[in-house]
């Protein structure tokens, strides 16, 4: 079992070369905002598939993203949503669902909807699929 240390930076290693080969082939612009975004994409879902773990940094990191969002946004629709996901994830078992390829391409492919580019959710999948391998899963 890794630690979310050795899980973000294999998550990152992964990310790096994707975009590299990404940014070469002219898939998606190298950018600052394509950078950061892709940085935050590594460190999410290399570690997302730990957010069954109560003392878990991801599921730390969410909750205080969660809370921010509402106070920002209100409680909208999507405040919703995201508080049921929260409810739902701390009842689930570790190395269940959430470690499963099926949910990292569920997860993953929701980033379609918001970029409308397929290299983030294949990144994002990518960085997933390199917590489980770390986890020896696959």
């Amino acid at each position: 079992m890794s630690g979310y240390k050795i899980h973000f930076l294999a998550g990152l290693i992964v990310t790096v070369i994707a975009s590299v080969i990404t940014f070469k082939m002219g898939y998606l612009p190298l950018t600052a905002a394509n950078l950061a975004w892709l940085f935050g994409i590594a460190f999410v879902f290399s570690l997302l598939p730990d957010i069954d773990i109560g003392t878990s940094l991801i599921r730390k990191v969410l909750l205080a993203a969660f809370v921010i969002f509402i106070f920002i946004n209100g409680m909208v629709l999507t405040s919703y949503i995201l508080c049921g996901v929260l409810l739902i994830v701390i009842f689930l078992p570790h190395r269940g669902v959430m470690h499963t390829i099926f949910m990292g391409v569920l997860i993953a492919g929701l980033l379609w909807f918001y970029f409308h580019n397929l290299v983030f959710p294949i990144i994002a999948l990518l960085n997933f699929i390199s917590h489980m391998a770390m986890d020896k899963m696959l």
